[in-house]
């Protein structure tokens, strides 16, 4: 089984969150070399886990606000997903499979993520119909015919000269850089509301045009709001979204 390195884009909204989200890798996901962090400021992690500075990626949030003029600061969710398309262009020596992880989300049973060769996709269930339109807007040919699973999950391992295949296609097309170009793409009317997705799109390309490096399988997933449900064991993760916890204490 390969080596690889995780990745968890970070944002203070998490910070209840994030140390199970790491205890939760290291106890239950076998392979992992490094762990990095990525955000605006150094979070209090413990030693041996990496922090990696937003400010090293080539666009900034405000960056992002010139493309996507969001009512509702919605730029923020367009901007990470920005962050973990590049995440293999900024990190030096990062491994050529890379495990993304939303700082939300916590692996409370083993989980593998290859099958002989073959990397593991999770899946989801929910199809949304503008993540489709938008990336046969970057790619027409490549995403003119897609596969019915969804992409949609919190957690994606990449592999970087799949990556970098993406890329090329993407700004040979455009004569754009990568995130412009995905900007570019993005209805006016979405910018306060979800106009593109950095794992649907990746998912779709890599089963699409390198089909004999994933097979598809589904994790058992659940949303959570007390971390006490961390000891369930009926599911393989837990996602606690800020807007789920928030929902359901009645705080929005």
């Amino acid at each position: 089984m390969p080596i690889f390195d995780v990745i968890i884009p970070y944002h203070e909204k998490d910070g209840d969150i994030l140390p199970y989200c790491i205890d939760g890798l290291q106890k239950n996901i076998t392979g992992i070399r490094n762990i990095y962090i990525i955000s605006a400021t150094e979070p209090d992690i413990d030693e041996g886990i990496k922090w990696v500075s937003e400010e090293a990626f080539p666009f900034s949030i405000k960056d992002v606000g010139t493309y996507i003029n969001s009512t509702n600061h919605r730029e923020g969710w367009y901007y990470q997903q920005l962050l973990k398309f590049y995440a293999h262009r900024v990190i030096p020596d990062l491994l050529p499979h890379h495990l993304i992880v939303d700082s939300d989300t916590v692996f409370v049973q083993p989980v593998r993520f290859f099958e002989e060769e073959k990397i593991l996709f999770d899946c989801s269930g929910i199809c949304v119909a503008e993540y489709i339109e938008h990336m046969r807007a970057i790619l027409p040919e490549e995403f003119s015919v897609t596969n019915n699973l969804v992409g949609v999950t919190d957690c994606m391992m990449f592999r970087e000269d799949i990556l970098r295949d993406l890329f090329h296609r993407v700004e040979t097309r455009h004569g754009l850089p990568m995130w412009q170009a995905l900007l570019s793409k993005v209805r006016p009317d979405l910018y306060d509301k979800s106009g593109m997705s950095e794992y649907e799109m990746y998912f779709q390309f890599a089963l699409s045009q390198h089909p004999a490096a994933y097979k598809v399988r589904q994790l058992r997933k659940s949303y959570g709001v007390h971390l006490n449900e961390i000891k369930r064991t009926d599911v393989d993760m837990i996602s606690f979204h800020a807007w789920f916890r928030d929902w359901q204490t009645g705080q929005t």
